[in-house]
């Protein structure tokens, strides 16, 4: 959850703002944002890492070598680097702040809506510009996906764009399924009563 403290707010804002003027000068605006992406998505289903960074008996040195490790060779030197500056300089607190404000800067500068979209199974570039399309279709406007993938959804797609959530997950379906089932079941058992 993003801190709503001013200065915290201004620290976050900086990283983002020079991490977005870096990959912008290299060409990696859109893979920084889908590996930010992907490690915001670590960071959303397990708060250890969270905790782990907060912890003040772990030193920054040991901080930054556990998320290298972590990463691995899975994101640019772009991305590695900014985000060990960030724990070097005491703010691996802050990455998620970081990341999300990161999102916001490159939705605006593409003037475009951003929907954040998950999947069982990673999608296709067909696919993708398909959704996209249909989007941007149906909110009138320019939309660039950000796609996550989730096993957990069983399959279909979930999307959520401009404050809506659009799920139609496989998950969500049988989830419906049951409690229709289970009313009128409920129902049935109490007209036979």
């Amino acid at each position: 959850m993003p801190k709503t403290d001013p200065t915290t707010v201004r620290i976050s804002q900086g990283y983002s703002q020079a991490l977005l003027s870096i990959a912008a000068s290299e060409g990696l605006v859109d893979q920084v944002e889908e590996e930010l992406t992907a490690l915001r998505d670590v960071f959303s289903a397990d708060n250890r890492l969270q905790s782990f960074l907060d912890n003040p008996k772990v030193t920054p040195e040991g901080k930054r070598d556990a998320i290298s490790e972590l990463l691995g060779k899975q994101v640019s030197r772009v991305t590695a680097a900014q985000i060990s500056l960030a724990i070097e300089q005491e703010r691996g607190s802050l990455l998620p702040d970081i990341m999300d404000h990161y999102f916001k800067l490159t939705a605006e500068s593409r003037k475009k809506l951003t929907a954040k979209v998950i999947t069982a199974v990673p999608l296709s570039d067909t696919a993708s510009r398909n959704i996209e399309s249909t989007l941007s279709e149906l909110v009138g406007e320019p939309v660039f996906l950000k796609v996550s993938v989730d096993p957990e959804i069983l399959g279909g797609i979930t999307v959520h764009l401009a404050g809506r959530i659009i799920d139609g997950s496989l998950k969500s379906r049988l989830n419906r399924l049951r409690e229709g089932l289970s009313r009128k079941i409920l129902t049935e058992k109490g007209e036979a009563a």
